[in-house]
Parts: structure tokens; C-alpha cells; sequence
């Protein structure tokens, strides 16, 4: 081949992905259970929470008796932190028994993967699956790979901070869910 053809090649390949990154960013994420109509065993809360808009959710969740228990990922800090967003569930009014924290997780795979001993330990069938709208067709992947025992009920909150923000996660996003089923891990 040669060097122009090389070239040619590339771009049509860049021209392409870049053409499956934009459809993804901008398909309907998966359709969410209305808060109100949501019924699980317990909600699964990802790290990345940084305004703690996960952690109210589902604390709201519970103090409604939607779910039992809620279980937090992620070691880090902050939002990040499964610590930290245990202790922000506990002033929000969840009750100490049931708050069940994962700490060793530093991405949304891990976060699954790390949470699976402990959903399967205490039997939850029907789980929340809590996150940001432009995080939820990545983490729900990974959790249908995961355990694909257990009903997912999509949670999901609005992406913290601006509009541009949140269109800037949409694509990152996207990017990110085609390497997660690159790898056999959505």
C-alpha cells in the first residue's frame, strides 16, 4: 500500500469512528423508571458523584421505601469516595444498616465488578441502578455483563454542571461505552 493510500485509509477510519462517536452521543439513553414507580432490593450508587446527586437520589429512595438498602462504590475522594457518600447518605437520613460500602473501585467496571460479592451475598435480585444520564448505558452494560442474575432498574440523575458540560460527557461517554464493548465489558 502506499503512503497516500495509508492516509487515505486513516482518515476514512478516523471519519468513521468519529461518525459512531457523534450517533452514540446523541442516540436516547436507556429509558429511566420513573422515581416515583421504582421498587428494588437495594440501589447500587457509582463513584463519580460530584455534586452528590446520586447519593440524594438514592436516599431519597429509601427514606420512600422504594429500596432496603443502598450500596456506594468507589475509593477516592469526595464523590469518588464510597466513604464520603456513605456518610452524606447517613445525614441525608438513611438508616446506618442500610448503607453497605465498597471501597477499593476506580472506574464504573470495577465499581460492578467490586459490587457483585455483595449484592449476590445478600440476595438482591431487583437492584437500582444509580448514576448520571450520560454514565447510564455504560454502567448498565457492565452490569448486565456483570450479573446478568439480577433486574436492572435504570436510576439515573441529571449530569452535574452546565449544558456544555453535560454534551461534553455524552461524547466522552460514547467513547467510552465503544471500549467497554471492544472489551466484552458491556
Amino acid at each position: 500500500m502506499t503512503e497516500r493510500a495509508r492516509r487515505i485509509a486513516s482518515v476514512a477510519v478516523g471519519v468513521a469512528v468519529g461518525a459512531t462517536v457523534v450517533a452514540l452521543a446523541g442516540r436516547p439513553q436507556p429509558d429511566a423508571v420513573p422515581p416515583g414507580a421504582i421498587q428494588a432490593d437495594a440501589a447500587l450508587i457509582l463513584s463519580g458523584d460530584v455534586d452528590y446527586l446520586r447519593v440524594a437520589h438514592a436516599s431519597a429512595l429509601v427514606r420512600d421505601g422504594r429500596v432496603k438498602a443502598i450500596l456506594l462504590t468507589g475509593k477516592g475522594v469526595g464523590g469518588d469516595s464510597g466513604k464520603e457518600m456513605g456518610r452524606r447518605a447517613a445525614a441525608a437520613g438513611v438508616p446506618p444498616e442500610a448503607i453497605v460500602v465498597e471501597t477499593e473501585s476506580t472506574s464504573t467496571r470495577e465499581n460492578v465488578l467490586f459490587a457483585a460479592p455483595l449484592v449476590r451475598q445478600r440476595g438482591w435480585r431487583r437492584v437500582a441502578l444509580v448514576t448520571s444520564q450520560s454514565h447510564l448505558a455504560r454502567a448498565l452494560g457492565a452490569a448486565r455483563k456483570v450479573m446478568p442474575e439480577v433486574e436492572w432498574v435504570p436510576a439515573p440523575v441529571p449530569d452535574a454542571g452546565t449544558p456544555d458540560r453535560a454534551r461534553r460527557l455524552r461524547v466522552e461517554e460514547a467513547v467510552k461505552l465503544l471500549w467497554y464493548k471492544a472489551r466484552g465489558w458491556a
